[in-house]
């Protein structure tokens, strides 16, 4: 994929993750670079949710928008899933680091 990109930054590219497209190919992108597999996507996705509740004030004034900030929210959430999946999936983040 290299090839892709011009030549003058080549040098600048360290990592190439090269994912199957679908809705969750950044995630999985991500979840590659960080080194835990293409498959960890949900992992990656429930850690951007954690952050968003953490700093929900400070994500809230940036949006400039409360209901903004509400989808961005619900955009994370893997397919609808009830609390007690993203209890599982934050327990094994945690487990992971």
């Amino acid at each position: 994929m290299l090839d892709q990109f011009h030549p003058c930054i080549h040098y600048f590219i360290e990592n190439i993750v090269d994912v199957k497209a679908d809705s969750n190919c950044g995630y999985c992108a991500i979840a590659g670079l960080l080194g835990m597999g293409e498959d960890s996507w949900s992992l990656v996705r429930n850690h951007l949710l954690k952050e968003l509740a953490q700093w929900s004030d400070e994500y809230i004034h940036l949006l400039d928008d409360i209901d903004r900030y509400e989808e961005l929210k619900r955009s994370l959430l893997v397919d609808g899933l009830s609390m007690v999946y993203n209890f599982f999936v934050t327990y094994s983040w945690i487990n992971f680091i």
